[in-house]
């Protein structure tokens, strides 16, 4: 008696009857603030006290090039080139 074996076309997924683990949501709260939400804290800081446009203009500094409030209150005019519409950073300097 001779028995004939059918060879089936194989496939990794023939084998494996587990599906893959779903994704798990993220449960971790943004880090950052959208820029309508800045908006609406510039807005709110303008309205609000006797130096509305300064509180707004120092949000909006922040915001724009990243500075923490440490490297805001450290900041010197020399450093602000109102020109050239930038300012320089001396924090990642080597000390010497």
């Amino acid at each position: 008696m001779l028995f004939s074996t059918i060879q089936l076309p194989f496939s990794a997924k023939i084998f494996s009857q587990n599906t893959p683990p779903s994704k798990k949501s993220s449960q971790k709260e943004r880090e950052y603030l959208r820029t309508s939400e800045v908006n609406a804290m510039i807005g709110a800081a303008q309205k609000v006290g006797r130096h509305g446009v300064r509180d707004g203009a120092i949000i909006l500094l922040m915001f724009r090039h990243g500075l923490r409030t440490a490297e805001l209150v450290a900041l010197k005019w020399s450093q602000i080139d109102l020109v050239g519409g930038y300012y320089r950073d001396t924090s990642c300097q080597k000390w010497s």
